[in-house]
């Protein structure tokens, strides 16, 4: 299950996924789209084409019936299955990222008379977002017939019109120093080997995120923290190409404390903000 105040679990999955970094391009635009973009994608879903879209819809659902959660694969894993095997497990579905993306990703201006599968009735430019996101996740094992035709509006928006916010404040008033760390990590300053290195006490690094994320609830910046994690996350990701999916899993937690930390260092509680600023000191 993926929720917009634990951006690092849907980033995370995201990252070992065997389509990362399409999907950490997609997530990341979903969660940028501008009033303007909205009403493009609004459009576009009254143009798609519906049969071919429909059927999409239909396999993906078939798909997340049978693909295992992260739960389900640790709770089935034996001796011979390897790291990387287990890495690649997800705590959350095609449609459930679907239904964050359509819940969450901006605050849609349309009506809402599109059907998104698990989700119930949404503004026709969210449908078009979720599918898109939705298309990206369930591939490869979607194939890429039924990809293009889940993606097919939102890309015929795109070609149409510019989607997206643009500016120095996509992460908030700390965006500053999310953009220096993003710089940091796309020059290869930030290392696999640093990351995975940075360890803490048992359950300080859940706590502080944990009230990270309530300083962003409380400041409303929640989406700007989920832009910043995929955003880092996708850097990452971009910057260590030969890097498995296990050891994805092994630098995330310290990455994202870097992320957050800076995005919360002027509201969050010192404590949390301490917690999380203890990654600073492996790199």
């Amino acid at each position: 299950m993926y929720t917009l105040s634990s951006p690092t679990v849907l980033a995370t999955d995201a990252a070992a996924h065997p389509n990362a970094l399409p999907l950490l391009r997609g997530l990341s635009g979903a969660f940028r789209i501008s009033e303007d973009g909205a009403y493009a994608l609004a459009q576009a879903w009254h143009d798609r084409d519906e049969s071919a879209h429909g059927v999409a819809w239909v396999l993906v659902a078939l798909l997340d019936m049978n693909v295992p959660t992260m739960a389900e694969t640790l709770k089935s894993a034996g001796a011979t299955m390897s790291a990387d095997s287990l890495a690649t497990g997800r705590f959350g579905t095609s449609s459930q990222v679907a239904a964050l993306v359509a819940t969450a990703a901006a605050d849609w201006p349309d009506a809402a008379i599109a059907p998104v599968p698990g989700t119930g009735y949404v503004p026709a430019s969210a449908a078009v977002a979720a599918a898109a996101a939705a298309g990206l996740w369930a591939h490869p094992q979607l194939e890429a017939e039924q990809v293009a035709a889940l993606r097919a509006p939102f890309e015929q928006a795109a070609d149409r019109t510019s989607l997206y916010e643009s500016g120095d404040s996509l992460y908030g008033p700390r965006s500053v120093a999310v953009l220096e760390l993003i710089d940091r990590v796309r020059s290869g300053q930030v290392t696999p080997a640093q990351l995975a290195g940075i360890t803490w006490p048992a359950g300080v690094w859940a706590q502080a995120m944990h009230e990270a994320a309530w300083a962003c609830h409380r400041e409303n910046r929640l989406r700007e923290q989920m832009r910043a994690v995929l955003d880092v996350t996708l850097e990452f990701v971009a910057a260590n190409p030969g890097l498995s999916p296990a050891g994805i899993r092994a630098c995330t937690a310290a990455l994202h404390a870097m992320t957050v930390s800076r995005l919360v260092a002027d509201v969050a509680d010192e404590k949390a903000v301490g917690d999380l600023t203890l990654a600073e000191f492996g790199i």
